[in-house]
């Protein structure tokens, strides 16, 4: 009897993979390595590889960056499949079976259904004076009622709130709504991530509300509406029509119109008049033989383009007889990806969108849950600074770490072509700061390099304290150099002089044409060019030993007079 996984929940749902011809089948994203693909990025290019073995069929794990899972545990050796497991491979979970599942049965149509009129009723809204009507949002439309004496908990837990919103940029408990006996409405931020603004100004405390208010969480606004609010209605009263005054029997008699006589206002009245209708008339006749005006209609992927541009890398492709669309690319966070697609559904030529859309902050953070592993590998991260590019920093001691690290991403990261190694090994640049040291004859500064860190020490001559600092200048500007910490001392001639007075004492000296040619210190007899501990003799004075060793100066004061 053959096997199947069945996809129940996620990108893939609905899929359903036959292990029937052959005793060993691999699952993965690649075409060119795989049998059977998934169309999946969280899926690895060999993700799981699963065998039939006489005890039935045994799944095992391939994928180091998103392991498999059966029934919620990982599989860390391979497992022997039962009926009903729940197998999550990438972001889909399908339930093994050994039995094709049959068809679904199609829903009765409207003959088939009861005709009982009595068991239906009516939905009637209940009896409360408040209510909140979403305008805006993944919920717009919805209506919520509310009751006097009560408070309510709004955000997007179902488990902690009583009015629950399905935005991402809602917080889990984002504000409370109270009513208080006397049907006063109060709303208050409860710490919220992006905060609670009433008209558009956002609120610190607790802060009273009206009827018609709009108040906005996240981007889901709504309206609070009191439904016994008075509604007036504005009534004119009719003009009283006066009584007309009775004309005279003797203005109704037939006058002859040659012999009126027409006032000379009149006249000028009339020229007025003529003249504003001559004009009207040629501006109309102007008007209607002016070019029609042409309406620019966008095209449709055009629309889709001004959303998409918001996205430097998401491309896509529209399909305008089916109207299907289809994204793929990279966003850097779940919340971007969430706002494209809500800006999309809002198109209403678009049937159906479908997207292989990669979340960068998913694919790092699984990749750092693995690097944290390894105690070698403690301070490498990687990170997105932009969607679509992939960036590794950190320090490793040696090349065998780095090589070894390289490896390792080679065969989990699933993006190499987008990744930016940038890990510096401290060896290399040791190496590289001694020898700038030694090129520019300062042997007497000692450093020690740690996590990026450079630390300088010792002494160099006042003289060369220009060169020094360019010196400085130079180490700041290497790669891989974050900090650096200054502690030279430049000194001068007397000060760089190191006095040992209070270590080696001087027993005796001879003369020789009146000058001090050998001296006795510790026991030994010394003269100049000799060897003390290291240190050579270069001055033999009446009062004080000289010495020098690696570029420093050393002096034994001594006085047996």
């Amino acid at each position: 009897m053959a096997g199947y996984l069945i996809g129940e929940e996620g990108p893939l749902a609905g899929l359903i993979l036959r292990f029937e011809e052959g005793t060993e089948w691999v699952l993965g994203r690649d075409p060119d390595v795989v049998g059977l693909v998934l169309e999946d990025p969280m899926v690895s290019r060999k993700h799981v590889i699963c065998r039939l073995t006489p005890e039935g069929y045994v799944l095992e794990n391939l994928s180091a960056v998103n392991p498999a899972t059966q029934n919620g545990l990982i599989i860390a050796e391979p497992v022997l499949l039962r009926e009903g497991d729940i197998i999550q491979i990438g972001n889909t979970f399908f339930r093994f079976s050994e039995a094709l599942p049959k068809p679904e049965e199609a829903a009765p149509s409207l003959l088939e259904e009861s005709s009982d009129l009595a068991s239906l009723s009516m939905a009637t809204p209940p009896e409360a004076r408040w209510m909140i009507k979403v305008i805006t949002g993944p919920n717009t439309g919805a209506e919520f009622y509310m009751h006097k004496g009560k408070t309510y908990v709004l955000g997007k837990d179902p488990e902690l709130c009583d009015i629950i919103f399905q935005d991402l940029s809602v917080s889990r408990q984002h504000a409370r709504l109270t009513i208080d006996e006397n049907d006063m409405v109060f709303i208050e931020d409860l710490g919220s991530r992006n905060g609670t603004l009433v008209g558009g100004k956002l609120i610190t405390d607790k802060h009273p509300l009206a009827s018609q208010d709009q108040v906005t969480l996240g981007t889901t606004s709504f309206l609070v509406i009191d439904r016994e609010q008075a509604r007036e209605t504005l009534v004119s009263e009719a003009p009283l029509l006066e009584e007309k005054a009775a004309v005279p029997a003797e203005t109704l008699a037939t006058k002859n119109w040659r012999e009126m006589v027409i006032p000379r206002k009149h006249l000028v009245l009339a020229a007025v008049l003529g003249c504003a209708l001559l004009v009207l008339f040629v501006s109309m006749v102007s008007l209607f033989k002016s070019e029609p005006v042409v309406v620019a209609v966008k095209d449709e992927s055009e629309q889709v383009k001004e959303i998409v541009r918001k996205y430097p890398d998401i491309q896509f492709s529209y399909n305008k007889g089916s109207g299907k669309l289809f994204l793929t690319g990279h966003v850097l966070t779940p919340v971007e990806k969430q706002e494209l697609l809500y800006q999309l559904q809002g198109l209403p030529f678009l049937s159906k969108i479908e997207d292989t859309v990669v979340i960068d902050e998913l694919v790092w953070s699984n990749i750092n849950a693995l690097l944290v592993t390894n105690p070698a590998w403690q301070g490498i991260t990687v990170t997105s600074p932009v969607p679509g590019k992939f960036l590794v920093r950190g320090y490793l001691q040696t090349l065998d770490q780095a090589q070894a690290l390289s490896d390792y991403l080679n065969m989990n990261f699933p993006y190499l072509d987008r990744l930016d190694n940038q890990v510096v090994v401290e060896s290399n640049l040791t190496t590289q700061v001694q020898s700038m040291l030694l090129e520019k004859g300062f042997n007497n500064v000692s450093y020690q390099l740690t996590d990026g860190e450079l630390v300088l020490s010792g002494r160099v001559d006042g003289k060369d304290s220009p060169r020094f600092d360019t010196l400085v200048n130079e180490f700041k500007a290497l790669p891989g150099v974050r900090m650096l910490k200054n502690f030279v001392i430049y000194t001068t001639e007397e000060s760089s002089i190191v006095d040992l007075t209070s270590k080696y004492k001087v027993m005796g000296y001879s003369k020789k044409d009146g000058a001090n040619q050998f001296v006795v210190i510790n026991g030994k007899i010394l003269t100049l060019g000799d060897n003390l501990d290291g240190m050579i003799i270069t001055t033999i004075s009446p009062t004080a030993v000289l010495l020098e060793k690696d570029g420093l100066k050393f002096k034994i004061n001594y006085n047996l007079q």
